[in-house]
């Protein structure tokens, strides 16, 4: 991981998942049949910021020139990533502790 982040206790508001229903692993659902959250959100279209993410999150994948159901602007790039991850939770704050992010949604799969 990065170097320790400036606590802002703020950050978590940015956060739009519900932490409750997901375990330590960060899986969702009843034994034999859980399941990942996958979240979403946008940043600004440059190499350096993806790179930045990319630190933080190693389940993160680009999705150049898609909106995403969080509607990024065509100078974003929307970001996807799963909660199956050592320390997901921390994850999630450091990302929202990214000035250039503004929200994290649950991405829902159609």
């Amino acid at each position: 991981m990065t170097h320790p982040v400036k606590e802002d206790p703020a950050a978590w508001k940015k956060i739009k998942l519900d932490f409750r229903s997901l375990d330590a692993e960060g899986l969702s659902g009843k034994p034999g049949g859980k399941v990942a959250l996958n979240y979403e959100f946008c940043i600004p279209a440059e190499a350096g910021m993806w790179k930045q993410v990319r630190k933080i999150d190693s389940s993160a994948t680009l999705q150049k020139g898609a909106k995403g159901r969080i509607g990024c602007s065509e100078q974003q790039w929307l970001v996807i990533g799963s909660t199956h991850q050592k320390n997901y939770q921390r994850v999630l704050f450091e990302l929202a502790s990214l000035p250039y992010v503004e929200r994290i949604e649950q991405t829902f799969w159609e």
